[in-house]
């Protein structure tokens, strides 16, 4: 290395030290004045610093943002941009075809890393790769590749972030800045580069690769036929061109940014990876961070506006040959032979180990933009309404995208039913996710075209039998069964996979179960919201005057509690309209008025019939059957889990204040030991001090209300007896409302707190006597 080499690498050394604003002005001042040579050894230090590789911290891209110090954001964004001075000395080395980098080879994704390791190449890697002797492998980069690398694998090196606002943070601006100057949607033509011999274009495949005694390793995989004919020209017209032309070379610029991306954020967990953790140098299962998630939404989202901005309709179909344009060609290769393959396995992976919390929603809402492209257009709207106004209609020019990725729609589909099983849907998050895939898979004419592709692509099931009671295996396709789908699942499955029809049988009974589960979900919330004793006693008598969350469904508030109601209802209305089940079978109606009538020490409600196990009535109550016991054991039926007890007993709620609870509690304890006959006769008696008496004392069950669960008849009896009951007084809203009383009274009258007690107690006797008159009349 030369002085001034020496040089230009102590300036920046001197540069890393000083503080962001003038580091960034430092490291620009170097790369002006320096020349080329010296900036060619200089670049690895710079990237390195940036973006902690190897030893170095880096700068720590992810927590730089607007809101903590806007000119630090400001700063690194103009310095990183695309057009910036250090992407402008990368442009500047591009152009130096002999110029080449070397990146570690353990840094690059677990399955990548694992085919080269066995003896094959992967195409990505194919002008990249160089192998040294006793088999140890190089990675050599040009200038561009080189930056795209460090860029993209620093994601995966930064654990817990959290963005409350992408735009607001660095690294997204960043990616979202890339995105829109490689891959533009309002421009005809690729942004330009220096002429330059471009490297030749990966294609994305395997190849066979001698080992180093000149032998070849055994035969890779491929794939699927019609596939690899398209990338097999590809191939061809690369051997036969080195060096490509200008505009050419502008796609390989934007070729390359996205088939980085997608091989270092996609392409961390194999399809078969099951099989591959027996290997001990393969690498554990990788878990993308929710931000990584959010990014590659914001990816897809940015691809599929990139694909549809073509000059002219491109549906992505590796299956169908026009004379393109190297753009145009370039766009309609994006999904089918670059993306669709690493999306597959990432989505799959996420959906089978994701945990089942609610972070699961950007892995779902990732997922459903991947199967949404006709949302992603700058031109005329992919979805309309019908005459009435109310349904969205896909277009069937998206039918050639809904067939090409089929699986994503279907496999997916029945992965997410499974979730959905082992989910909690009084969440309403978990709710509210079913009700986004639900929502979307009930767009009119969706469920057509998914049937008619999975139709035409599965023509031999159809034929044998009308019921589509069989699956397709994926490794054992019939000769009549479509070849485009035999390699779609040769190309996203792994070896033996067996295709489950989206609307057999065997996923109809999934949808059935999911709508049991929604159904049984419903009935918890009917009663509970209807055990709840506030239609009497003072805490009925205040529900007018102060919402003491009374409609609460859980932890959830009356809001939330409406939310879900709704979320569950569209879930069955979707799922029946997809899967054309009756949808009066799921629904559950609210009743609100109970049977009247009760005979004996009864103590269940006949409206669970159909979720309850088989139970008969007893001296003691009710108990279960031997159909019953066989129900339950099996899981056949079961007893919704509710508090069905003394509702003062309940445990303390968020919504409650716990030590007016226990006081409470103790003050209507005493009352109720002490003076229990006394309330039992003023509250039988007929005349208006027993209505009276029944508009403050309130059983827990009344006499005309059905219990909502199997009971005793000694505890129904219990329950039934009239109680003073002032647990609504903890609510912190009741408490709230009370205070700002309390206060307008207190600046406008000058009412004192005794007074106000005492103001309080005159209007419950008033209001209680008005109660007793009208209920009487």
């Amino acid at each position: 290395m030369t002085t001034t080499g020496n040089s230009v690498l102590s300036r920046l050394q001197l540069a890393y030290s000083r503080p962001l604003l003038q580091r960034c002005n430092e490291i620009e001042n170097v790369i002006h004045s320096a020349g080329t040579q010296e900036l060619k050894n200089a670049l690895p230090s710079i990237l390195s610093n940036i973006f902690g590789f190897g030893s170095e911290v880096g700068w720590q891209l992810h927590s730089i943002s607007r809101g903590y110090n806007l000119q630090e954001f400001e700063c690194a964004r103009r310095f990183l941009g695309s057009e910036g001075p250090l992407l402008s000395l990368v442009y500047n080395l591009q152009t130096d075809v002999t110029l080449m980098y070397e990146f570690p080879l353990h840094h690059i994704p677990g399955p990548s890393r694992q085919i080269i390791e066995e003896g094959n190449i992967p195409y990505f890697y194919i002008n990249k790769l160089q192998t040294q002797g006793y088999g140890s492998h190089l990675i050599l980069l040009s200038a561009f590749e080189y930056y795209m690398f460090h860029f993209a694998h620093c994601l995966l090196n930064w654990q817990n972030l959290a963005w409350n606002n992408l735009t607001d943070n660095l690294f997204p601006c960043l990616l979202d800045d890339y995105l829109n100057y490689f891959l533009p949607l309002n421009k005809s033509t690729l942004p330009p580069v220096p002429h330059q011999q471009s490297p030749i274009r990966s294609p994305v495949i395997h190849s066979k690769m001698c080992s180093p005694g000149g032998k070849t390793t055994t035969s890779p995989r491929t794939f699927g036929l019609l596939k690899a004919s398209f990338i097999a020209s590809q191939k061809q017209h690369s051997q036969n061109s080195s060096v490509l032309g200008q505009s050419e070379a502008e796609v390989w610029r934007s070729e390359t940014l996205l088939q980085i991306f997608i091989e270092f954020w996609l392409n961390q967990n194999a399809i078969d990876s099951d099989k591959s953790m027996i290997s001990p140098t393969h690498m554990e299962h990788f878990m993308p961070s929710l931000e990584h998630v959010r990014l590659v939404r914001m990816m897809i989202k940015h691809v599929h506006h990139f694909v549809n901005t073509a000059s002219h309709d491109i549906i992505p179909s590796p299956y169908q040959t026009h004379p393109m344009s190297p753009l145009d060609e370039f766009k309609r290769s994006i999904i089918p032979n670059m993306l669709q393959k690493n999306m597959y396995a990432f989505l799959r992976h996420s959906f089978d180990r994701w945990p089942l919390d609610n972070s699961f929603r950007m892995v779902l809402e990732t997922w459903l933009t991947y199967i949404q492209p006709w949302r992603y257009t700058s031109r005329l709207p992919s979805t309309r309404r019908d005459s009435e106004g109310d349904t969205k209609l896909v277009e069937e020019k998206w039918f050639t995208f809904i067939e090409d990725n089929l699986l994503f729609y279907s496999v997916l589909l029945q992965e997410f039913f499974n979730r959905v099983k082992r989910m909690d849907l009084m969440n309403l998050a978990n709710s509210h996710m079913l009700y986004r895939v639900a929502k979307v898979f009930r767009l009119e004419n969706l469920d057509s075209m998914l049937r008619q592709a999975e139709q035409e692509m599965c023509t031999s099931i159809y034929r044998s039998s009308g019921h589509m009671t069989r699956d397709l295996g994926g490794s054992y396709l019939s000769p009549e069964s479509s070849l485009m789908f035999h390699s779609q699942i040769s190309d996203l499955e792994k070896p033996g996979f067996q295709y489950t029809l989206m609307f057999g049988e065997k996923t109809l009974y999934s949808v059935k179960q999911v709508l049991q589960q929604l159904q049984q979900v419903k009935t918890q919330i009917q009663y509970q919201q209807g055990s709840k004793p506030v239609r009497s006693g003072l805490a009925g008598f205040f529900s007018g005057l102060f919402d003491d969350n009374s409609v609460a469904v859980g932890d959830l508030t009356p809001n939330d509690a409406k939310k879900l109601h709704k979320f569950l209802d569209e879930c069955i209305k979707n799922l029946c309209f997809i899967y054309d089940l009756p949808e009066t079978k799921y629904s559950i109606t609210t009743n609100n008025t109970q049977d009247n009538s009760y005979h004996g020490n009864l103590s269940y409600n006949t409206d669970l019939d159909d979720t309850c196990p088989d139970i008969t009535e007893t001296c003691n109550g009710v108990s279960l059957t031997d159909i019953g016991r066989y129900q339950v054991i099996n899981k056949m039926k079961r007893f919704e889990v509710m508090y069905s007890g003394d509702p003062d007993l309940q445990p303390i709620r968020s919504y409650e204040n716990a030590t007016t609870v226990r006081l409470l509690h103790q003050f209507c304890s005493y009352i109720n030991t002490q003076f229990s006959n006394e309330i039992q006769t003023v509250y039988e008696r007929r005349d208006l001090i027993g209505r009276l008496a029944q508009v403050y004392f309130a059983p827990a069950i009344p006499r005309d209300k059905k219990p909502s669960s199997p009971i005793s008849g000694k505890n129904l009896d219990e329950l039934r007896r009239p109680k003073l009951r002032l647990r609504f007084l903890a609510s912190y809203s009741t408490m709230l409302y009370l205070a700002i009383l309390f206060v307008f009274l207190n600046v406008w009258l000058g009412v004192g707190p005794l007074q106000y007690v005492l103001l309080l107690l005159g209007c419950t006797l008033f209001f209680g006597f008005l109660r007793a008159l009208v209920t009487s009349s």
